[in-house]
Protein backbone atom coordinates (compact mmCIF):
# COMPACT_ATOMS: atom_id res chain seq x y z
CA UNK A 1 0.00 0.00 0.00
CA UNK A 2 1.15 3.15 -1.06
CA UNK A 3 1.88 6.22 1.77
CA UNK A 4 -0.57 7.98 0.03
CA UNK A 5 -3.04 5.88 0.72
CA UNK A 6 -2.63 5.08 4.28
CA UNK A 7 -5.34 6.51 6.27
CA UNK A 8 -4.01 9.25 9.15
CA UNK A 9 -4.43 8.54 12.41
CA UNK A 10 -4.04 10.53 16.17
CA UNK A 11 -1.93 8.50 18.25
CA UNK A 12 -2.36 9.23 22.11
CA UNK A 13 0.49 8.24 24.00
CA UNK A 14 -0.74 8.66 27.58
CA UNK A 15 1.59 6.59 28.71
CA UNK A 16 4.66 4.80 27.73
CA UNK A 17 3.54 0.97 28.82
CA UNK A 18 -0.02 2.20 27.10
CA UNK A 19 -0.09 0.87 23.83
CA UNK A 20 -1.18 3.57 21.34
CA UNK A 21 -5.19 3.73 20.54
CA UNK A 22 -6.17 4.82 16.49
CA UNK A 23 -8.68 8.13 16.97
CA UNK A 24 -10.75 8.58 13.70
CA UNK A 25 -10.31 12.15 13.09
CA UNK A 26 -13.91 13.93 13.35
CA UNK A 27 -15.46 15.86 10.53
CA UNK A 28 -14.36 13.50 8.18
CA UNK A 29 -16.94 11.94 4.92
CA UNK A 30 -20.02 10.66 7.11
CA UNK A 31 -20.91 8.98 3.81
CA UNK A 32 -20.88 5.26 3.12
CA UNK A 33 -22.56 3.42 5.06
CA UNK A 34 -23.63 5.69 7.64
CA UNK A 35 -25.52 8.02 5.38
CA UNK A 36 -25.82 11.56 5.94
CA UNK A 37 -26.77 11.79 9.30
CA UNK A 38 -25.17 8.69 10.84
CA UNK A 39 -25.77 10.11 14.59
CA UNK A 40 -29.28 12.56 15.67
CA UNK A 41 -28.15 15.47 17.81
CA UNK A 42 -30.39 15.72 21.04
CA UNK A 43 -33.52 17.66 20.84
CA UNK A 44 -32.96 21.45 20.82
CA UNK A 45 -34.09 23.49 23.60
CA UNK A 46 -37.85 24.01 24.78
CA UNK A 47 -37.59 27.30 23.20
CA UNK A 48 -37.27 26.20 20.23
CA UNK A 49 -40.19 23.74 20.53
CA UNK A 50 -42.34 26.17 21.91
CA UNK A 51 -41.64 28.66 18.61
CA UNK A 52 -42.56 25.78 16.43
CA UNK A 53 -45.65 25.30 18.00
CA UNK A 54 -46.62 28.55 17.78
CA UNK A 55 -45.87 29.01 14.24
CA UNK A 56 -47.96 25.78 13.78
CA UNK A 57 -51.06 27.37 15.36
CA UNK A 58 -50.39 30.12 13.87
CA UNK A 59 -50.43 28.82 10.39
CA UNK A 60 -53.98 27.13 11.61
CA UNK A 61 -55.81 30.52 11.65
CA UNK A 62 -58.60 31.65 9.51
CA UNK A 63 -57.80 33.13 6.39
CA UNK A 64 -60.73 35.60 6.56
CA UNK A 65 -61.02 38.47 8.65
CA UNK A 66 -59.18 41.54 10.28
CA UNK A 67 -59.48 39.81 13.67
CA UNK A 68 -57.52 36.34 12.11
CA UNK A 69 -55.20 38.48 10.30
CA UNK A 70 -54.29 39.49 13.44
CA UNK A 71 -54.14 36.12 15.76
CA UNK A 72 -51.78 35.08 12.55
CA UNK A 73 -49.53 37.75 12.79
CA UNK A 74 -49.14 37.88 16.78
CA UNK A 75 -48.74 34.20 16.79
CA UNK A 76 -45.67 34.68 14.75
CA UNK A 77 -44.39 37.68 16.41
CA UNK A 78 -43.64 35.50 19.62
CA UNK A 79 -42.59 32.53 17.52
CA UNK A 80 -39.76 34.60 16.33
CA UNK A 81 -39.53 36.36 19.02
CA UNK A 82 -38.47 32.94 20.46
CA UNK A 83 -36.76 32.13 17.78
CA UNK A 84 -34.22 35.54 18.03
CA UNK A 85 -33.62 34.24 21.38
CA UNK A 86 -32.96 30.50 20.75
CA UNK A 87 -30.12 31.73 17.57
CA UNK A 88 -28.51 34.20 20.12
CA UNK A 89 -28.20 32.57 23.30
CA UNK A 90 -27.78 28.38 22.22
CA UNK A 91 -27.07 28.33 18.22
CA UNK A 92 -24.99 31.01 18.86
CA UNK A 93 -25.51 31.63 15.15
CA UNK A 94 -25.30 35.21 13.69
CA UNK A 95 -27.19 34.20 10.39
CA UNK A 96 -30.20 32.84 12.43
CA UNK A 97 -30.43 35.57 14.73
CA UNK A 98 -30.31 38.25 12.13
CA UNK A 99 -33.03 36.29 10.20
CA UNK A 100 -35.62 36.03 13.07
CA UNK A 101 -35.15 39.33 14.08
CA UNK A 102 -35.99 40.53 10.85
CA UNK A 103 -39.45 38.11 10.61
CA UNK A 104 -40.04 39.90 14.39
CA UNK A 105 -39.83 43.16 13.36
CA UNK A 106 -41.88 42.04 10.13
CA UNK A 107 -44.43 40.29 11.69
CA UNK A 108 -44.82 42.95 14.81
CA UNK A 109 -45.33 46.06 12.60
CA UNK A 110 -48.21 44.16 10.80
CA UNK A 111 -49.79 43.24 13.82
CA UNK A 112 -49.53 46.90 15.36
CA UNK A 113 -52.01 48.04 12.21
CA UNK A 114 -53.83 45.34 12.27
CA UNK A 115 -54.58 46.07 15.89
CA UNK A 116 -55.04 49.83 14.88
CA UNK A 117 -57.72 48.71 12.43
CA UNK A 118 -60.44 46.76 14.79
CA UNK A 119 -59.26 49.20 17.62
CA UNK A 120 -62.76 49.72 19.62
CA UNK A 121 -64.34 52.61 19.11
CA UNK A 122 -65.78 54.84 21.88
CA UNK A 123 -69.15 56.01 20.89
CA UNK A 124 -71.77 58.02 22.94
CA UNK A 125 -75.32 56.42 23.34
CA UNK A 126 -76.14 59.24 20.66
CA UNK A 127 -73.87 57.92 18.87
CA UNK A 128 -74.36 54.46 19.21
CA UNK A 129 -77.92 55.18 18.45
CA UNK A 130 -77.59 56.45 14.79
CA UNK A 131 -74.58 53.98 13.88
CA UNK A 132 -77.23 50.91 14.78
CA UNK A 133 -80.08 52.55 12.99
CA UNK A 134 -78.60 54.33 10.13
CA UNK A 135 -75.12 53.36 9.25
CA UNK A 136 -74.64 49.69 11.07
CA UNK A 137 -77.24 47.55 8.26
CA UNK A 138 -75.08 48.84 5.61
CA UNK A 139 -71.64 47.49 7.03
CA UNK A 140 -69.91 51.24 8.05
CA UNK A 141 -66.71 49.90 10.07
CA UNK A 142 -67.13 51.59 13.32
CA UNK A 143 -63.80 53.73 12.94
CA UNK A 144 -64.90 55.28 9.98
CA UNK A 145 -68.54 56.05 11.73
CA UNK A 146 -66.36 57.80 14.34
CA UNK A 147 -64.35 59.49 11.72
CA UNK A 148 -67.42 61.25 11.08
CA UNK A 149 -68.79 61.85 14.10
CA UNK A 150 -65.40 63.73 15.33
CA UNK A 151 -65.80 66.33 12.25
CA UNK A 152 -70.11 66.86 12.99
CA UNK A 153 -71.75 67.99 16.49
CA UNK A 154 -74.82 67.20 18.11
CA UNK A 155 -77.39 70.04 18.23
CA UNK A 156 -80.61 70.61 19.92
CA UNK A 157 -83.91 72.25 18.81
CA UNK A 158 -86.59 73.28 21.01
CA UNK A 159 -90.45 73.11 20.72
CA UNK A 160 -90.96 76.21 17.89
CA UNK A 161 -87.36 76.75 17.21
CA UNK A 162 -86.29 76.64 13.61
CA UNK A 163 -83.77 74.67 11.53
CA UNK A 164 -83.95 77.15 8.71
CA UNK A 165 -85.79 79.82 7.60
CA UNK A 166 -87.30 79.94 3.74
CA UNK A 167 -85.29 82.40 1.62
CA UNK A 168 -82.65 82.96 4.34
CA UNK A 169 -80.90 80.02 5.92
CA UNK A 170 -77.58 79.00 3.52
CA UNK A 171 -77.30 75.99 2.00
CA UNK A 172 -74.15 74.69 3.74
CA UNK A 173 -74.41 71.86 6.11
CA UNK A 174 -76.36 68.14 6.11
CA UNK A 175 -78.30 67.21 9.11
CA UNK A 176 -79.49 64.12 10.24
CA UNK A 177 -82.50 64.08 12.98
CA UNK A 178 -81.89 61.81 16.13
CA UNK A 179 -84.64 62.51 18.42
CA UNK A 180 -87.80 64.69 17.97
CA UNK A 181 -90.55 65.97 15.05
CA UNK A 182 -89.78 68.37 12.45
CA UNK A 183 -92.26 70.37 10.39
CA UNK A 184 -91.81 71.55 6.78
CA UNK A 185 -93.63 74.51 5.27
CA UNK A 186 -93.22 76.46 2.00
CA UNK A 187 -95.03 80.09 1.92
CA UNK A 188 -96.55 79.49 5.21
CA UNK A 189 -98.21 76.01 3.69
CA UNK A 190 -97.18 72.46 5.53
CA UNK A 191 -96.37 70.03 3.38
CA UNK A 192 -94.86 67.16 5.27
CA UNK A 193 -93.28 66.54 8.27
CA UNK A 194 -89.09 65.02 9.02
CA UNK A 195 -88.83 61.99 11.60
CA UNK A 196 -86.27 60.34 13.67
CA UNK A 197 -83.24 59.17 11.58
CA UNK A 198 -84.43 60.97 8.03
CA UNK A 199 -81.94 64.05 6.90
CA UNK A 200 -83.11 67.26 7.74
CA UNK A 201 -81.62 68.90 3.93
CA UNK A 202 -81.06 66.22 2.14
CA UNK A 203 -82.40 67.33 -1.06
CA UNK A 204 -80.31 70.69 -0.96
CA UNK A 205 -77.06 68.43 -0.34
CA UNK A 206 -78.02 66.64 -3.47
CA UNK A 207 -78.73 69.80 -5.54
CA UNK A 208 -76.41 71.84 -4.48
CA UNK A 209 -73.87 72.63 -7.85
CA UNK A 210 -72.90 76.02 -6.91
CA UNK A 211 -68.99 76.15 -8.71
CA UNK A 212 -68.43 79.61 -6.77
CA UNK A 213 -69.10 78.53 -3.47
CA UNK A 214 -71.66 81.07 -2.85
CA UNK A 215 -74.63 79.79 -0.16
CA UNK A 216 -77.72 78.82 -2.13
CA UNK A 217 -80.61 79.26 0.71
CA UNK A 218 -83.35 77.27 1.69
CA UNK A 219 -86.94 77.21 0.06
CA UNK A 220 -88.96 76.05 2.78
CA UNK A 221 -88.95 76.55 6.85
CA UNK A 222 -88.34 73.98 8.94
CA UNK A 223 -89.38 74.21 12.62
CA UNK A 224 -89.50 71.65 15.41
CA UNK A 225 -92.53 71.01 16.83
CA UNK A 226 -90.95 68.32 19.79
CA UNK A 227 -87.53 68.27 21.55
CA UNK A 228 -84.83 68.05 18.69
CA UNK A 229 -81.42 66.39 18.37
CA UNK A 230 -79.94 66.43 15.27
CA UNK A 231 -75.83 65.55 14.25
CA UNK A 232 -74.74 67.94 11.65
CA UNK A 233 -71.84 68.56 9.45
CA UNK A 234 -70.09 71.28 7.54
CA UNK A 235 -70.37 70.97 3.66
CA UNK A 236 -66.57 71.39 3.08
CA UNK A 237 -65.40 69.14 5.89
CA UNK A 238 -67.54 66.66 4.87
CA UNK A 239 -66.85 66.34 1.43
CA UNK A 240 -63.32 65.79 2.15
CA UNK A 241 -64.22 63.31 4.07
CA UNK A 242 -66.25 61.59 1.62
CA UNK A 243 -63.60 62.11 -0.87
CA UNK A 244 -60.97 60.41 1.27
CA UNK A 245 -63.61 57.19 1.92
CA UNK A 246 -64.85 55.80 -1.02
CA UNK A 247 -67.02 52.94 0.81
CA UNK A 248 -68.58 56.01 3.44
CA UNK A 249 -69.15 58.24 0.41
CA UNK A 250 -71.82 55.30 -1.94
CA UNK A 251 -72.99 54.42 1.40
CA UNK A 252 -74.28 58.37 2.15
CA UNK A 253 -75.26 58.44 -1.78
CA UNK A 254 -77.91 55.72 -1.43
CA UNK A 255 -79.23 56.91 2.29
CA UNK A 256 -79.54 60.63 0.82
CA UNK A 257 -81.08 58.83 -2.25
CA UNK A 258 -83.28 57.24 -0.17
CA UNK A 259 -84.26 59.74 1.93
CA UNK A 260 -85.45 62.59 -1.16
CA UNK A 261 -86.93 59.59 -2.79
CA UNK A 262 -89.08 59.40 0.48
CA UNK A 263 -89.75 63.53 0.58
CA UNK A 264 -91.15 62.99 -2.61
CA UNK A 265 -92.98 60.17 -2.33
CA UNK A 266 -95.28 62.18 0.52
CA UNK A 267 -96.04 65.24 -1.45
CA UNK A 268 -97.25 63.20 -4.06
CA UNK A 269 -99.81 62.67 -1.45
CA UNK A 270 -100.50 65.64 -1.46
CA UNK A 271 -100.40 66.66 -5.60
CA UNK A 272 -104.35 65.72 -6.46
CA UNK A 273 -105.26 66.22 -10.42
CA UNK A 274 -108.05 68.03 -11.23
CA UNK A 275 -109.69 64.34 -11.26
CA UNK A 276 -109.26 64.02 -7.99
CA UNK A 277 -106.38 61.47 -8.37
CA UNK A 278 -102.93 60.93 -7.34
CA UNK A 279 -100.52 61.28 -10.03
CA UNK A 280 -97.30 58.83 -9.66
CA UNK A 281 -93.93 61.39 -9.45
CA UNK A 282 -92.18 58.50 -11.24
CA UNK A 283 -94.22 58.93 -14.32
CA UNK A 284 -93.09 61.03 -17.37
CA UNK A 285 -96.94 62.04 -17.80
CA UNK A 286 -97.59 63.11 -14.26
CA UNK A 287 -98.38 66.20 -14.87
CA UNK A 288 -100.39 67.84 -17.43
CA UNK A 289 -98.34 70.70 -17.70
CA UNK A 290 -94.50 70.73 -17.98
CA UNK A 291 -92.73 72.84 -14.96
CA UNK A 292 -92.33 76.60 -15.94
CA UNK A 293 -89.00 76.74 -14.06
CA UNK A 294 -86.23 74.63 -15.81
CA UNK A 295 -83.60 76.03 -13.66
CA UNK A 296 -81.87 73.57 -11.34
CA UNK A 297 -78.97 75.86 -9.90
CA UNK A 298 -79.08 75.20 -5.93
CA UNK A 299 -82.25 74.16 -5.95
CA UNK A 300 -84.50 71.67 -8.01
CA UNK A 301 -87.53 74.55 -8.73
CA UNK A 302 -90.01 73.10 -10.95
CA UNK A 303 -93.00 74.18 -9.08
CA UNK A 304 -94.62 76.22 -6.32
CA UNK A 305 -94.24 74.15 -3.46
CA UNK A 306 -91.08 71.76 -2.60
CA UNK A 307 -89.81 69.42 -0.36
CA UNK A 308 -86.76 70.68 1.26
CA UNK A 309 -85.73 72.64 -1.54
CA UNK A 310 -86.74 69.58 -4.09
CA UNK A 311 -89.43 70.90 -6.55
CA UNK A 312 -92.69 69.14 -7.61
CA UNK A 313 -95.52 70.45 -9.97
CA UNK A 314 -98.70 71.17 -8.50
CA UNK A 315 -101.66 69.58 -10.52
CA UNK A 316 -104.40 71.32 -10.20
CA UNK A 317 -105.75 74.21 -7.71
CA UNK A 318 -109.11 73.78 -7.08
CA UNK A 319 -108.48 71.13 -4.36
CA UNK A 320 -108.56 73.02 -0.88
CA UNK A 321 -105.33 73.61 0.80
CA UNK A 322 -104.34 70.42 3.26
CA UNK A 323 -104.76 71.74 7.13
CA UNK A 324 -101.20 70.92 9.32
CA UNK A 325 -103.00 67.76 11.22
CA UNK A 326 -103.37 65.96 7.61
CA UNK A 327 -99.43 65.15 7.26
CA UNK A 328 -99.76 63.70 10.76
Amino acid sequence: MSEANIPSYTMLDNDSSTPSVPVPPSGGDNGGSGGICPEWETMQHVIFQAANFLLLTAFLAPAHGLSAMLFLHVCLTIAFILLTFWGWFYICGPDVFAWNLGYTLLNSANAIYLFYRIRPVKLTQEQKDVYKNVFLPLKVPRHSFKELCKIGRAVSLTIGENYAVEGKSPCNRLSLLVMGKVKVFCEGEFLHHILEYQFLDSPEWESYRNENNESDVFQVTLTATTYCRYLTWNRTQLQKLLASDQYLATVFTNIIGKDITKKLYLLTERNITRHGSRPDIRLPSAGKEPPTNLDLKGHLASGQRSACGVGLPVFGTSHSPVRDDEGV
